[in-house]
């Protein structure tokens, strides 16, 4: 996977996600309110793949004698790779993802809970946006 695709995937996933359940939410439209948690769900199945792959691992940046005698210096964070600052942004999709669920649980059961739920899934997915596209002037 190249490094663009790390982080434009997501963008599109939240776009498609907020654009989905903020129409169904106007238009009253419960199937495209559940598409658009089902997205950020997608999103964050994407998310746990990309933590569980070896995107983020140290060993990718760091040599072999820095992991073995702990050698870091207090200017890492210059030294960070792009990829790896993008590690909190990713965390947050998961915990989107895990917040859509409640969405569409309550969505489901007709109960008007699934606001509040849309709402900070939707703030979370954001914030991770956000965190990329910070990140992506220092490239």
């Amino acid at each position: 996977m190249s490094d663009s695709f790390i982080y434009t995937v997501p963008q599109w996933f939240i776009f498609a996600a907020i654009i989905g359940m903020v129409y169904g939410w106007i238009e009253n439209k419960k199937t495209i309110r559940l598409i658009g948690a089902g997205v950020l769900v997608a999103l964050g199945i994407f998310a746990i793949v990309v933590l569980s792959g070896d995107y983020f691992s140290a060993g990718k940046y760091l040599t072999q004698e820095e992991l073995a005698n702990q050698q870091l210096e207090e200017n890492l964070s210059e030294e960070i790779p792009f990829i790896a600052r993008l590690f909190p942004a990713y965390l947050l999709f998961v915990i989107s993802a895990i917040l859509a669920i409640p969405t569409i649980i309550f969505d489901l059961k007709n109960k008007k809970g699934y606001v509040f739920w849309a709402i900070a899934a939707g703030l979370l997915a954001l914030a991770g946006f956000f965190m990329i596209v910070g990140q992506l002037k220092y490239i």
